[in-house]
């Protein structure tokens, strides 16, 4: 919802994106309206522009009637301009192209606060997908550390590779919680939080060990413990209802 404050437009904290073939893109009349521009001028940019932003892809233009839900701020009326049925040409952007756009406006308040909505929802999508796949919270953290090590390994005169690491890492996690391969994604939400809860604590423990100048045996094994730790005690709070 947005607010007025001092006169000046306010954009919402949350901007909601649209899923084209996989991929997470902002609708031009949003950015319009959290900037407090006139959206054709907008899309005109857009248009002038062109090549600079298919520098990032392909941009996607759409058209459909105007409808209240994207009202003309910069008219101070928020039921100014309808026209119903008349239709309205907007791009859906990606995330880089989003951001070339707001290059290419002022550095005004606005345009300040709406990066960092869209930051924040180009974030969400990712994370949302991760986690769609299996892929939860604090995984990819996790597997920084998991190549450090692997990294000790090789400096101690391992010859083990890399990606075996990390599939014990997973393996670890996965025992630890009784989850049968490729099954993340089927997790009751309550043990999906725990998973996570493990995840950034086993990253946290791997850093550390690391940052202590452990070898890769005595780092691997603090972190086997801690989680071994973790997972028994998460696992006996849960209700039934909750463990599968």
């Amino acid at each position: 919802m947005n607010s007025a404050k001092g006169g000046l437009l306010m954009p919402s904290n949350i901007i909601e994106l649209n899923a084209i073939k996989g991929e997470a893109r902002v609708d031009s009349r949003l950015i319009a309206r959290d900037l407090g521009n006139q959206h054709d001028s907008v899309v005109k940019l857009v248009e002038d522009y062109r090549s600079d932003f298919e520098e990032f892809g392909i941009v996607c233009f759409q058209s459909q009637p105007k409808a209240d839900d994207f009202p003309d701020f910069k008219s101070g009326n928020s039921r100014a301009k309808t026209r119903r049925g008349r239709p309205e040409r907007f791009a859906l952007l990606n995330e880089d192209q989003a951001y070339l756009l707001l290059t290419y406006s002022r550095n005004t308040p606005e345009a300040r606060r709406l990066k960092i909505s869209l930051v924040k929802a180009f974030s969400r999508f990712r994370e949302g997908k991760q986690v769609a796949a299996g892929y939860l919270p604090f995984y990819h953290a996790l597997h920084d550390e998991v190549g450090n090590l692997a990294m000790r390994a090789r400096l101690a005169g391992s010859t083990t590779p890399e990606e075996h690491f990390h599939s014990n890492m997973n393996r670890l996690l996965n025992k630890a919680f009784g989850v049968e391969l490729g099954a993340r994604a089927g997790l009751s939400p309550m043990r999906k939080v725990l998973l996570s809860g493990a995840q950034a604590l086993a990253a946290e423990t791997l850093g550390n060990a690391l940052a202590e100048g452990l070898g890769h045996r005595e780092a691997y094994a603090r972190v086997k413990a801690a989680v071994e730790r973790y997972a028994a005690g998460g696992l006996a709070s849960l209700p039934p209802s909750a463990v599968h």
